[in-house]
């Protein structure tokens, strides 16, 4: 068996293949790892030989498995858990990857691959004027691009997302908290956008830093986030949004009827979210029986029933200076991402934007919490305790997988080429 390499960053390809059979000769390849919380996560394929006696899955479909069809990735998405521990993520934290080679039911040779969530890069917690993780790539010797990572409606930092931007485009990166951490709001009510603002002049006055040349990476409510900062602060030059809404929605906390977001004082205007009779009944049902529960009819209904604002609620991206690269999946189970990115392209487009502005789409793509490649995507839900609810994301587990491949080079490429690259 051969696997390449031994030690690899997160979303970069894995090689594994299998040679000196018997033409023809069946043999399964397993993969097992463990997360954070202390579950198992395996796969298995088992595939026949070639002519040669050799088996490759980046050019074979397996006879049985976790998965069909050729792909080099999948014997790394289609990993499930055990649900062994108390608690399971469908973000599970997996260093290590043991990969066994099984001949006639005797596991022959196994091998080890060491997941890395970061490349010659430093780190900085800051506490004070903005909370967050500040990522430097340590060969820097002059100012460079740099990115902000803005998570979505869990609340703190994305350190772990930041470090393997940090590690692939080379330039500085903030993974910067808005909520849900001491020292800010506790939930995403009355967020003010000066938040940004401060993570901006505090990146400006950062001697590896061109404050200048800002990006920005959301997911979901931190991509509606990103996409509402770009059109107010002219130092942001590029967007990523991963299922975002062009529209701004209310808060979510305790409040019945609350902002997301605030500047200077002012609530930005927003849509509430209202639920039917039926997405009612629905809810209850998955309370009750401990199934996946889709919200994203949820959002249709409410742009339905507020039609006449929907205009004013809708971020004004024509104000921006920045290029946007919005991944919005028909399907998604949380948020009807299609739809709601859909709008603020459309406004681009009416205001003859001048700068580039995309949609990746992706048929079972789902709401993307893994934007890394080689990355399990089995797990369709995520639960929240403070509903007592499984949240569905929609999507399939291939389908995630697919997006996951073809989003996370585009968005590397994009970073660099929209923000300049570090000159080094």
């Amino acid at each position: 068996m051969d696997v390449r390499p031994h030690q690899v960053l997160l979303g970069d390809p894995i090689s594994v293949n299998a040679s000196g059979l018997s033409p023809g000769q069946i043999a399964s390849l397993r993969v097992l790892g463990r997360d954070q919380f202390g579950n198992n996560w395996s796969s298995e394929a088992s595939f026949q030989a070639d002519a040669n006696g050799y088996i490759d899955p980046s050019r074979q479909a397996p006879v049985a498995g976790t998965y069909d069809g050729v792909d080099g990735a999948g014997l790394f998405w289609s990993m499930t858990a055990d649900r062994s521990a108390q608690m399971v993520s469908p973000f599970p934290i997996i260093h290590n990857l043991t990969i066994t080679l099984c001949v006639d039911g005797l596991d022959v040779e196994d091998q080890t691959v060491q997941r890395i969530g970061e490349i010659d890069v430093q780190k900085e917690e800051l506490t004070d004027p903005i909370i967050g993780v500040f990522i430097r790539p340590m060969e820097l010797t002059e100012p460079t691009p740099a990115v902000i990572v803005l998570g979505g409606s869990d609340g703190g930092y994305q350190e772990g997302w930041a470090k393997v931007i940090a590690s692939k485009t080379r330039m500085p990166t903030l993974a910067l908290a808005y909520f849900g951490i001491p020292g800010l709001p506790p939930t995403l009510e009355n967020i003010p956008l000066e938040t940004v603002e401060k993570a901006i002049d505090w990146l400006s006055q950062h001697p590896m830093v061109d404050g200048d040349r800002i990006g920005i990476v959301g997911a979901s409510r931190g991509g509606e986030m990103g996409m509402l900062a770009a059109s107010l602060f002219p130092q942001i030059k590029a967007v990523v949004g991963y299922t975002p809404s062009g529209v701004v929605w209310e808060g979510i906390g305790d409040s019945q009827d609350a902002p997301a977001w605030t500047y200077q004082g002012k609530a930005i205007p927003y849509l509430l979210f209202m639920e039917s009779e039926d997405q009612k009944r629905r809810f209850s049902e998955a309370q009750r029986n401990g199934t996946p529960y889709l919200d994203s009819p949820n959002f249709i209904y409410s742009l339905e029933m507020q039609r006449s604002r929907i205009d004013e609620a809708t971020i004004p991206v024509e104000n921006s200076q920045a290029s946007f690269l919005l991944i919005a999946n028909p399907g998604d189970g949380v948020w009807p991402s299609d739809v709601l990115s859909q709008i603020a392209i459309e406004r681009l487009r009416a205001h003859n934007y001048t700068r580039s502005y995309s949609i990746l789409s992706y048929d079972q793509g789902g709401h993307m919490l893994i934007p890394y490649p080689y990355y399990p995507t089995t797990l369709r839900e995520f639960y929240l305790p403070t509903i007592k609810v499984w949240e569905g994301l929609g999507g399939t587990p291939e389908g995630a997988a697919k997006a996951a491949l073809d989003s996370w080079l585009k968005t590397i490429a994009f970073l660099k080429e929209e923000l300049g690259g570090p000159r080094i």
